[in-house]
C-alpha cells in the first residue's frame, strides 16, 4: 500500500542519517525482508537523556515494551528473574522508536536526525 511505501522511504531516510553513528543502532532489512515499519525502534546508549533531549526540542518519542515480557506481572509464574534473558533485558534499556508515520514530511525527519548527531556529538 501507498502507506507502506511512506513509512518504508522514512525508514531508509532514518537509516541513510543515522548509520555511521557508531553509538547509534539502526533497524536495517535483510535482503529477504520488507518491514512495514509500523515503528522505527533504535538502540542507544543514554537513551533516557536522548529522549528528554529530543522532546525539549519538540520531537516526540516512544518507548514501545520498556519491561520485557518474561520480567511483566503476566509472566511471573513461569519463573524468570532479571538477568535470564540479557540480551533483552539490554535491548529494553536502550530501545527509543522515532516518529515514522507516513504524512512525516523530509524536513521533519532531517529536523530528527540533526537533533540526534548534535545530541551524540555534545555528549562526547
Amino acid at each position: 500500500s501507498k502507506w507502506t511505501e511512506q513509512r518504508r522511504a522514512n525508514a531508509v531516510f532514518y537509516q541513510k542519517g543515522l548509520i555511521d553513528l557508531s553509538n547509534i543502532q539502526v533497524p536495517m532489512d535483510k535482503e529477504y525482508e520488507k518491514a512495514v515499519y509500523h515503528t522505527f525502534v533504535i538502540q542507544c546508549e543514554g537513551r533516557d537523556e536522548l529522549k528528554k533531549y529530543l522532546s525539549d526540542n519538540g520531537i516526540e518519542t516512544a518507548i514501545h515494551y520498556p519491561i520485557p515480557i518474561h520480567l511483566q506481572k503476566v509472566a511471573k509464574g513461569l519463573g524468570y528473574k532479571r538477568g535470564t534473558l540479557p540480551v533483552t533485558e539490554r535491548q529494553a534499556e536502550r530501545i527509543l522508536s522515532l516518529p515514522i508515520y507516513p504524512e512525516l514530511k523530509t524536513e521533519d525527519m532531517e529536523y530528527v536526525v540533526s537533533h540526534i548527531r548534535n545530541f551524540l556529538k555534545n555528549k562526547r
